[in-house]
């Protein structure tokens, strides 16, 4: 009885560490422009680009990949992980529009368009909530004091 207990132990022991890619290196996929949104909302004007990824129920989410990219040509500008409490931060971004786009794996895309200017707003951050792909649209961002 012990020795099918122990071996049904190490089984479950391999079993999460599988899952896990424990002993793997994973390969870091290259950002690129996706747009599942179905309508784009009209661009967050902020001072300059940082912010937070969270999910639905407010939690942070660490990890998320988050890429800045051009509107016109849609060109990779910089990418980024979102830290452990979610944040996330570009230095140097010019004044114009981009797209700011966040990935974590089994959710939907999120894809802000944003427009970076000298304003009053420029203390303000953009908040990403992050949705299950089965809900019929994509995540938005939106900017906070």
């Amino acid at each position: 009885m012990k020795t099918t207990q122990i071996v049904t132990l190490g089984l479950m022991i391999l079993s999460v560490g599988a899952l896990a890619g424990l002993g793997q290196s994973a390969a870091v996929p290259v950002p690129v422009y996706a747009d599942e949104n179905q309508k784009d909302p009209p661009p967050l004007k902020l001072g300059g680009l940082s912010g937070q990824v969270k999910g639905l129920g407010g939690d942070a989410m660490p990890r998320a990949v988050v890429s800045l990219f051009t509107e016109e040509t849609h060109t990779l500008v910089a990418s980024v992980n979102s830290d452990k409490d979610g944040k996330f931060k570009f230095d140097k971004v010019g004044k114009g529009l981009y797209r700011v786009i966040a990935r974590i794996d089994g959710l939907c895309t999120a894809n802000i368009p944003v427009k970076i200017e000298s304003s009053p707003l420029a203390d303000r951050r953009l908040i990403i909530t992050m949705r299950p792909k089965d809900i019929d649209t994509c995540s938005y961002g939106m900017a906070k004091k």
